[in-house]
């Protein structure tokens, strides 16, 4: 089973996430995500809510032109925990794409400008996408002819 669409999940509700602090749509994002990373465990949900408001708290304690940078540097930690959240208990795939799904409507609309979402439907695809970053793609080299000569590695093309 091919779980890099849970890891996409993962990332894009992070984006959401992070997005979400320091707006008038976080209290909803913290019961949100704290319920859904606390999985039913009061313990873990006390730790989820701690981590959720220190994020905010980072978040709201930035100048406001500081923010969107302050969120990038935040968000990998979250799309992390969010990726491995989905992808140890698939159960909870759908609570988070659900809660993705309302928090993206209710965001202001700059906020939403953040979010990106790529798809691959098709047999063997492949989606790719980078916010605040870059993506290097390393193709393979060709095969090498064995029936042609060997190039000598000291030597340039």
């Amino acid at each position: 089973m091919d779980l890099g669409w849970l890891a996409g999940l993962g990332a894009s509700a992070a984006a959401v996430l992070v997005q979400a602090a320091a707006t008038d749509v976080w209290q909803g994002a913290r019961s949100g995500f704290a319920r859904l990373l606390g999985r039913g465990d009061p313990r873990r949900e006390t730790a989820a809510v701690r981590r959720l408001d220190a994020l905010a708290a980072e978040v709201e304690q930035a100048p406001p032109a500081q923010r969107d940078q302050v969120r990038a540097r935040l968000l990998p930690a979250w799309q992390t925990r969010l990726s491995d959240l989905v992808e140890e208990d698939p159960v909870t795939a759908d609570g988070v794409r659900d809660l993705r799904d309302e928090l993206v409507t209710r965001l202001p609309t700059a906020q939403q400008q953040w979010i990106q979402h790529i798809t691959a439907t098709a047999s063997g695809a492949t989606a790719q996408g980078v916010m605040f970053g870059s993506i290097v793609n390393h193709p393979t080299p060709p095969e090498a002819d064995p029936s042609g000569p060997v190039p000598d590695p000291g030597q340039p093309r």
